[in-house]
């Protein structure tokens, strides 16, 4: 992560988990050659240093004759969860914090199941049934109450709902980040201007229905109206597309996007963003007046990129909108961090009641973490020995940073889901590294 810089009265403070920048270095010497004039500054929890790039050891750049302040105070989560942070941290910074004085005890389980497991969802629901029963707290039977942290985005898309949609696009390395981030304005096009029509219209909210309209349609642009009035009842082109939208039963799953975009193209509601404008090629458009350009710089890009589509972005395109509209809720949710899943990096700074913390390395699709090497529950490589020995940066310290980081996210209670193929050892070692109490390893 870059580091940011701020200057405050003749004061630089550099902020980040990491520091990636070769200035940075120069702000060391620069300071210790002129400490009467002007002093630097580093903060952050190096525990939490969860991505690649930056200096992997930033905190071994401080100079001997800085202060050290440690933040011992966690205010966040209740005891036990605190306790497991400091034994996770422990090999790596040997600092340890303390819960306040008027912190609840709070409530930890490790549940430990076979990665071969033919329905992990359904595994996942039945922890969530004994969290309820442990914590007398009947929210964790609410997938709303409860934070479920996935490795890999497409863990999230097939406990969520809209693995089929996101699949389709995230075949393309070129769509891959936008989709993983809901930016494509080809998706932008169902998530922030169909959907949100759609749920307005559904539930009769007329204001609703014309403020989004008012906002997003270029049938409400001032002159399109203008040009309409002459013939009739301006809204009358308006409510035919509402109407035909509503006639699709978008919450069928037999609407697939396809529909929805050539019902949204016919009816001139919205811009067709241009990835997709191949596909409405031949459908009749309503008269309309031509819409002002919008200063979305990520839209444009896009639009000069697809002059130049490749086949397979037009392929995966073309496989997406053959996908079911009805996932698109849960993927806006997803991507705008407001649904019951997150990955494990992409919750860090936050806090949740509840948190299920799901560890798979089965269904990670990647090399550079791995829970069954840290639970001891597959052998380490050599080059995991030669890390260990040096006390350097390797898979294992990357992902004992993430689990603690997960882990510290609950602020009532925290389950964590365990899947290996080795899953006696697994809760042996979680048993015998102190990091669990037997009573709170359970065995599904």
């Amino acid at each position: 992560m870059a580091s940011t810089l701020r200057r405050i009265k003749g004061s630089v403070t550099v902020q980040g988990e990491t520091s990636s920048n070769p200035s940075d270095r120069t702000f060391f010497a620069l300071a210790a050659a002129n400490k009467d004039k002007f002093a630097v500054g580093l903060f952050g929890d190096m525990m939490q240093r969860i991505f690649l790039d930056g200096h992997p050891e930033l905190e071994r750049l401080v100079p001997d004759d800085w202060a050290r302040p440690v933040k011992r105070m966690n205010h966040r989560s209740p005891q036990r969860v605190i306790a497991l942070g400091n034994v996770l941290r422990a090999p790596i910074d040997r600092q340890s914090q303390v819960a306040r004085d008027d912190s609840d005890v709070g409530l930890v389980r490790l549940f430990v199941a076979s990665s071969s497991s033919p329905d992990k969802p359904a595994l996942e629901r039945q922890v969530q049934d004994r969290m309820a029963e442990f914590c007398n707290d009947p929210n964790w039977r609410d997938q709303a109450g409860v934070k479920a942290l996935t490795l890999e985005h497409h863990m999230a898309a097939s406990r969520y709902g809209f693995l089929e949609m996101f699949q389709a696009l995230d075949r393309d390395s070129r769509l891959s980040t936008g989709v993983r981030t809901g930016e494509l304005a080809g998706l932008r096009l169902f998530t922030e201007r169909v959907a949100p029509l759609v749920a307005a219209a559904q539930a009769n909210n007329a204001f609703a229905v014309m403020a989004h309209l008012r906002a997003t349609s270029p049938l409400l642009k001032r002159s399109a109206i203008a040009e309409r009035s002459t013939t009739g009842d301006p809204l009358q082109t308006i409510r035919a597309g509402v109407d035909a939208l509503l006639g699709l039963e978008t919450e069928s799953p037999d609407a697939t996007f396809l529909t929805v975009l050539q019902c949204v193209a016919q009816h001139g509601l919205f811009e067709i963003p241009a990835a997709l404008q191949p596909f409405v090629a031949d459908e009749p458009k309503a008269e309309i007046a031509e819409p002002e350009k919008t200063n979305e710089e990520a839209e444009s890009k896009e639009e000069q990129a697809v002059a130049e589509m490749s086949p397979e972005s037009l392929e995966a395109w073309r496989a997406f909108l053959e996908t079911p509209y009805n996932q698109t809720v849960h993927f806006a949710e997803y991507v705008s961090d407001r649904g019951p899943f997150g990955t494990h990096q992409g919750v860090k700074g936050l806090e949740f009641d509840r948190v299920l913390v799901i560890l798979d390395d089965s269904d990670a699709r990647g090399f550079l973490f791995s829970y069954d090497k840290l639970f001891e529950a597959k052998p380490l490589s050599d080059t995991d020995r030669k890390h260990l020995a040096e006390g350097t940066e390797g898979g294992i310290t990357r992902t004992r940073r993430l689990l603690y980081v997960t882990c510290t996210r609950a602020k009532k209670s925290l389950a964590l889901v365990a899947y290996s193929e080795e899953p006696d050892t697994l809760a042996a070692s979680a048993l015998r590294n102190g990091w669990f109490e037997a009573h709170e390893i359970e065995r599904l």
